[in-house]
């Protein structure tokens, strides 16, 4: 599998820290860059992507500033999983915060209930993980995904042998 990620951040304090995984392997840990390429090694089967904003301050959110890190996109083995036509795949992501206690007790005392999660969400403002499940190979996922009527990759030509191809020859008279 090739992986990309694309991010943008604010600064304003300090470069955010993050760390991108896939199931419990660490691909990065570090200060977020724009852009990060991995070739993770993926057994087949379903899997747990995920990116953690970790490190942030309390003194780091004001009313003006924070800081805070974007996903702008994600390629699976080339493709932007929120390119395609009938749905965004990474936002079936969920991004789990790790809120901090001064800013619970400030919400308890404005009556504002605190969601366990955000989706569809691409904002990594508090501490936590985003995770987005997904299937190796992901060209199948994406596939299946995009196409839930059940054609899999491997039901097409594809993964086609020599009788098949012959019989669709014959057929068209090739």
């Amino acid at each position: 599998m090739h992986l990309q990620i694309n991010f943008s951040y604010n600064d304003y304090f300090r470069v955010p820290s993050i760390q991108i995984g896939i199931d419990d392997i660490v691909l990065f840990d570090g200060p977020v860059c724009l852009h990060v390429e991995f070739e993770p090694k993926l057994v087949k089967g379903t899997h747990i992507f995920w990116i953690a904003h970790h490190s942030k301050q309390p003194h780091e959110t004001t009313n003006e500033h924070d800081t805070h890190v974007f996903i702008k996109n994600i390629l699976f083995d080339g493709v932007d999983i929120d390119q395609l036509e009938y749905q965004k795949l990474s936002h079936r992501g969920k991004f789990y915060p790790e809120y901090n206690t001064d800013y619970v007790k400030d919400c308890i005392m404005n009556n504002i209930e605190l969601p366990e999660y955000f989706s569809p969400n691409h904002y990594l403002g508090h501490n936590g993980i985003w995770k987005l499940d997904f299937e190796a190979p992901s060209l199948n996922w994406i596939i299946k995904e995009q196409n839930p009527s059940g054609i899999n990759l491997e039901d097409t030509m594809f993964s086609t042998g020599k009788n098949t191809i012959q019989e669709i020859k014959d057929l068209f008279d090739l």
